[in-house]
């Protein structure tokens, strides 16, 4: 037994409907109720992980299907006839169907497996009414050779019509009985609008008169016969079509077996999408099932999705040894609304739903039993305390070992002392019962009883007394205080009363009360303060692994910068070697620069780390090309990168970057450059000087990498030589290529150069 209405099932319920689609889905979501073996609830929980997962990849589509659902009832009918409009609603339908089935079974869905299996997508009658019917829900010409001989000729019939009405418009006397030169039709058969003295100059039939009485529409005798043979291939069209769509139906009818199969599979898959899609974007977890009671961060499910980020999560816990949590604290503390979560969040957990919140463990309960909020019954004339005791007695007889019981309140009502005795006796024999309790109360009896119990602990809700507000959190092993005088500060009581009544409490307080308050208070303030400092901590120990994360980013950024730079400064350097028409010394003194910045562009690409055990599947961002890439194979120490649709081959000690998470990832886009797609594989620089020469071969070599290419031919021609020692010196020190070499003799010999990348 679970009391689902007392904790708010229902409206939880209203909350995901809102944004259902499907009535399939609405009408499954309606019926969910808690599963109580353990295999069930673990089996949902899978099925609806899966599709958690694949909203998480995937955009949901789901089709509204209420008019299918409409028109299913009729289709188990062996004198089944439909509509062209209600064989698209058919066909639509399973067309969704078969697209949604299709898509999960491209993601490689698993636990959805056996519902997808059931799925049946009618694709031969679906294929058969789309040979049917067009999209104006039409019977189209070709859906049988006997319909498309008969529109020919209705399509003929009706030509000679109006060449034979055309004749009599042409006529010289016309305008003396036509009122205006029209084809109109009225009762299926082709007239023209004529003045009542027509039959002075027309032989016809009168088929219909206007209202002023003017006007007559008139068949003329010449087209009597043609409007016959129009009216009989009519009845022709109309009897093929009808066998048509009669055909198409008898064949629903008969799949009719194989339809109802698919159309519940389809109902729990579209629900686990449908579901699926209400939790996509917010923080949820799956509880785990154990023989004990853990929230960490857990929101209240109705609260949090109607306040959202100013809902305040509930930690809560009662170990396997532990029966009975006794919660105090002030009214407008959020006493009641914790004891719902706790009740409410074990329901969604049965149910194989997911909770909000960071972690949690629950128990899985044959009951969850509930005392909550004014059970007053005015038709079995019932007070509000004997309602209480009537719903509290049924739970003591139902409650086991394996129920959850709720109890908000007990004992109010009554006489103070009595109504506590009873509610301390209440919960003694519940845990006798070795089930779980939680009880709100007031009561110093209840708190007494929950300090004193071995099997017993206390929450209290805080509170900020400094400001008279709720701060909506449990602290354990706090005994909060009732404060009525607090609530009725904040409601603005006249001051004379509030001190009134201070001084009757403070006559009436024991020194030991007195102590205890004091005590608890104290405690109260630690444990806030300590939940405060852990909120702190936590969020500057995220900040400092932020700034070390962002310290680290900039270092290999400044790494990779100095790099780039080291390796233009070599490129400028050998350039300036080239231009050099100085003496030997110059030039020297060039090549030592270069040798200290290759020495210093070696310890900074030293420095500077490979991403960690790259694998294939693996999408890296790499910093040098500040673009993101797929690792398609690896052989040996060099990766097969797919960087925006350009393959590359990439040593593993220099991807340098960070591997991007899958919730991060996004569709890979192809770059566009200023490249075409005919870059060239070939560059000839014969007759340029050996500086324009290599200031064209620099810009093509950026061409050809873009491109994608893995060779260029470089056509320098033999001459003296030096155009082709000064290319491949430039080569020899250029970070694109991998290597060059000498043509062979088929391909140019000397007079070409081949640079691979």
């Amino acid at each position: 037994m679970i009391h689902l209405d007392t904790l708010e099932f229902g409206l939880f319920k209203k909350y995901m409907v809102r944004g259902f689609t499907s009535s399939l889905a609405v009408g499954r979501l309606d019926a969910l109720k808690p599963y109580y073996a353990l295999e069930k609830i673990e089996k949902y929980k899978s099925e609806l992980s899966e599709a958690l997962d694949y909203a998480s990849v995937a955009d949901i589509s789901v089709s509204s299907d209420s008019d299918f659902m409409t028109l299913m009832p009729r289709l188990n009918d062996p004198l089944l006839f439909l509509e062209p409009e209600e064989l698209m609603v058919f066909c639509s339908f399973f067309k969704n169907i078969s697209k949604i089935k299709k898509n999960l079974i491209d993601f490689g869905a698993k636990s959805l497996k056996n519902y997808l299996s059931d799925i049946s997508t009618l694709s031969e009658i679906t294929d058969r009414i789309d040979e049917t019917i067009n999209d104006k829900g039409e019977v189209k010409d070709t859906a049988s050779h006997k319909l498309r001989d008969v529109r020919e000729e209705l399509k003929n019939v009706r030509k000679q019509i109006q060449r034979e009405l055309a004749n009599v418009f042409a006529m010289s006397s016309a305008s003396k009985f036509i009122q205006e030169q029209v084809i109109t039709e009225r009762s299926g058969r082709f007239t023209i609008p004529c003045k009542t003295n027509f039959k002075q100059y027309m032989q016809g039939i009168v088929h219909d008169r206007s209202a002023s009485g003017q006007t007559f529409f008139v068949e003329p005798s010449s087209t009597v016969g043609m409007n016959n043979t129009l009216q009989e291939f009519l009845a022709l069209e109309r009897e093929e079509t009808v066998r048509i769509l009669k055909e198409i139906a008898d064949s629903i009818f008969q799949s009719y077996e194989r339809m109802q199969t698919s159309v519940s599979a389809y109902t729990e898959v579209v629900f686990h999408l449908e579901t699926a899609q209400f939790f996509k974007g917010r923080d949820f977890v799956f509880p785990e099932f154990s023989d004990k009671i853990i929230f960490r961060d857990v929101h209240h499910p109705i609260i949090f999705l109607e306040k959202g980020t100013e809902s305040v999560p509930l930690d809560f816990s009662l170990s396997d040894s532990e029966y009975t949590a006794v919660v105090t604290g002030p009214n407008t503390g959020g006493k009641t609304a914790a004891l719902k979560s706790i009740g409410l969040n074990h329901v969604l957990g049965k149910c194989g739903l997911p909770v909000f919140g960071k972690y949690a463990e629950i128990i899985n309960f044959s009951n969850i039993l509930a005392d909550i909020g004014d059970n007053q019954s005015l038709v079995m004339d019932l007070s509000t305390f004997s309602a209480h005791m009537v719903n509290i007695r049924d739970i003591l007889k139902a409650a086991d070992k394996e129920s959850l019981v709720l109890l908000d309140e007990a004992g109010t009502g009554t006489e103070p002392r009595e109504g506590a005795a009873l509610a301390v006796a209440v919960c003694r024999r519940l845990a006798k019962k070795c089930g779980k309790t939680v009880v709100t109360t007031h009561f110093s009896e209840l708190k007494s009883y929950a300090l004193t119990e071995d099997h017993a602990v206390i929450y209290a809700v805080d509170f900020d007394y400094t400001d008279f507000s709720p701060r909506y959190r449990l602290l354990k092993g706090v005994s909060g205080k009732s404060d009525p005088l607090v609530i009725a500060k904040r409601l603005k009581f006249p001051q004379d009363v509030i001190d009134d009544a201070v001084g009757m409490i403070e006559k009436r307080k024991s020194d030991a009360e007195i102590s205890v308050e004091e005590i608890s208070r104290l405690n109260a303030e630690l444990i806030g303060k300590t939940k405060d400092y852990e909120e702190l901590k936590a969020k500057l120990d995220y900040q400092e692994e932020y700034l070390s994360l962002r310290e680290q980013e900039l270092g290999d950024k400044l790494a990779k910068k100095e790099s780039e730079l080291l390796e233009e400064a070599i490129r400028l350097y050998n350039r300036a070697k080239r231009l050099a028409e100085k003496p030997q010394k110059i030039k020297e003194s060039v090549d030592n620069e270069i040798k200290e910045a290759e020495e210093k562009l070696k310890k900074v690409k030293k420095a500077i780390k490979p991403v960690d055990e790259v694998s294939v599947g693996d999408v890296i961002h790499l910093e040098k090309y500040d673009k993101s890439g797929k690792v398609l194979a690896i052989d040996g120490d060099t990766a097969r990168m797919d960087i925006g649709g350009l393959k590359i081959s990439i040593k593993l000690k220099e991807i340098v970057g960070k591997k991007v998470k899958e919730k991060d990832k996004i569709k890979e886009v192809i770059v566009s450059k200023a490249v075409s797609s005919q870059s060239k594989y070939e560059v000839n620089l014969i007759g340029k000087r050996v500086e324009e020469a290599l200031d064209e071969l620099d810009k093509v070599l950026d061409e050809t990498v873009l491109a994608g290419r893995s060779k260029l031919y470089i056509i320098h021609g033999r001459g003296t030589g030096q155009l082709r020692n000064g290319i491949q010196n430039f080569l020899r020190t250029d970070p694109r290529v991998k290597s060059y070499k000498t043509a062979p003799n088929e391909e140019g010999g000397q007079a070409v150069t081949i640079a691979e990348f």
